[in-house]
C-alpha cells in the first residue's frame, strides 16, 4: 500500500521554476523532467525506506533522479511522505535540508 505523499510549497516552487528553465532550453525537455520526478514520488511513496538517510538524527532522506541532477528530499512517518525539496545538486549542497 502506498504511503500518502505531500508536497511541501516550497519543493512545489522549486519544480516550476527547474519545469521552465527546461522547458526554455529545449521543448519538451520540461516534460521529460516531470515524468522522471513523478515516477520517482511513485517509488517513494510505495518503498519510501529503500532510500538513504542523509541526517544524523536519520529522519531525512533523499534519492536522485535518474537523467537529471536532482535530489528528491523528503521524510516519512506513519502513513505519510513529507517532501521537502526537489533540490538541484549542482547548486550549494549545504542548502539541500
Amino acid at each position: 500500500m502506498p504511503y500518502q505523499l505531500i508536497i511541501r510549497e516550497e519543493a512545489d516552487l522549486e519544480i516550476i521554476e527547474d519545469y521552465n528553465y527546461y522547458q526554455s532550453k529545449s521543448p519538451g525537455l520540461g516534460e521529460r523532467f516531470i515524468s522522471e520526478l513523478l515516477k520517482r514520488y511513485e517509488e517513494i511513496a510505495n518503498h519510501p525506506e529503500h532510500y538513504s538517510f542523509i541526517d544524523e538524527r536519520k529522519i531525512i532522506r533523499d534519492v536522485k533522479l535518474k537523467h537529471f541532477p536532482y535530489l528528491v528530499v523528503y521524510e516519512f512517518y506513519n502513513n505519510m511522505v513529507i517532501v521537502y525539496s526537489v533540490f538541484n545538486g549542482y547548486k550549494n549542497p549545504a542548502k539541500k535540508i
